[in-house]
């Protein structure tokens, strides 16, 4: 984690970003010329609320950044540190433009951009801040007072949080490589654990990162994607629960802390299904990752059993372990009516046919 407690923001600037209109290849930027000034209040609240989004780490994440062109987020951000504010104040447009030409789609909303620069521990920092916002304006119809009031209730009241959070951090300018010399970092509000990634046209296409090393999200999505293999291509209740189970045991007690998603296949799958996983699911992850277990925990002690594509059984793990389901010829009647008799099955539930 971060520890943004010696936060010190040197330069502020707001910018807006409209969507994209039909017709249009991309949205466009309204650019302010100039930086804009918090009050010493305001200016700790916001660094309370930046505080408060890196330490929610279901929605904070270490990211890789993937563009260092010369027209890329973090090229600008480089040319940024100890420059003059009229510069800060022209680089800060090049951003503004880097996210409007990510309004790609005409469902990415309008928003403000907040672009500020500073220290952490005297290493330099990028920071941008991008807010969804509610109602129509332009900046330069709003005086400084009603622009204050509008950043206050995006940004600084508890009770919101509709924004994106862009984050560069300055490590060791002296090595070799751009992912040893800064770390990035991206904060999404609206991420939660049923969506695959971030939002790509925020971290990828605007800020030039990539959340391909994150395991925070691969450990979330290969367990998720395993699951989808086995219900797609497993027949029979049992060996779809007893690969299910095996996967969560792979996730709970393994001691290495590292998983193979080779391994497991090889583990697991016959010849014909391990090439069908090679290619579904190997391919996506060719390589070993490091279990982190954040965004999955809650479905390692609860599970669900689908009996219809609308209908299922969700609870904890250990009593999901005491159902079974029959279907079709596979059901034993002399069996169950035993199992029945002798007190073993508790309760049979029956679907009916649609006629």
């Amino acid at each position: 984690m971060i520890n943004v407690e010696n936060i010190e923001i040197s330069r502020i600037i707001i910018h807006k970003v409209h969507k994209k209109r039909e017709g249009e290849d991309f949205g466009t930027a309204e650019y302010s010329e100039n930086l804009f000034r918090f009050g010493e209040a305001e200016l700790e609240t916001l660094k309370e609320r930046i505080a408060t989004a890196f330490s929610k780490n279901k929605r904070f994440f270490k990211l890789q950044i993937d563009d260092d062109e010369a027209d890329s987020f973090y090229s600008y951000s480089l040319e940024m540190k100890n420059s003059s504010d009229e510069k800060f104040i022209t680089k800060s447009k090049s951003i503004a433009d880097l996210l409007a030409k990510s309004h790609d789609k005409k469902t990415i909303p309008s928003g403000l951009l907040l672009i500020m620069d500073g220290r952490i521990n005297n290493k330099h920092f990028t920071l941008v801040i991008k807010a969804e916002l509610q109602v129509a304006f332009t900046i330069r119809e709003l005086n400084n007072q009603k622009l204050v009031e509008l950043i206050n209730d995006l940004f600084l009241s508890p009770a919101k949080d509709f924004y994106k959070i862009g984050f560069l951090l300055e490590e060791n300018i002296l090595a070799s490589e751009t992912n040893e010399k800064h770390s990035c970092y991206m904060y999404d509000d609206n991420f939660s654990s049923g969506k695959k990634d971030l939002a790509e046209y925020f971290y990828s296409t605007f800020l030039g990162f990539n959340s391909n090393s994150n395991d925070k999200l691969v450990t979330k999505n290969f367990y998720e994607d395993v699951f989808k293999f086995i219900d797609t291509n497993i027949q029979g209740f049992e060996d779809k629960r007893g690969l299910k189970n095996a996967i969560n045991v792979l996730y709970r007690e393994n001691t290495s802390g590292i998983i193979n998603p080779q391994e497991f296949g090889e583990d697991h799958f016959t010849d014909e299904l391990l090439r069908r996983f090679g290619t579904d699911i190997g391919s996506k992850y060719p390589n070993s990752f490091t279990k982190d277990l954040t965004l999955v925990d809650r479905k390692l002690h609860r599970g669900q059993i689908v009996l219809l594509d609308d209908l299922k059984i969700e609870g904890p793990q250990e009593a999901l372990g005491n159902v079974s389901v029959m279907s079709g010829n596979n059901i034993n009647y002399e069996q169950l009516r035993l199992q029945i008799e002798n007190g073993e099955i508790k309760q049979i539930v029956t679907i009916k046919t649609e006629l």
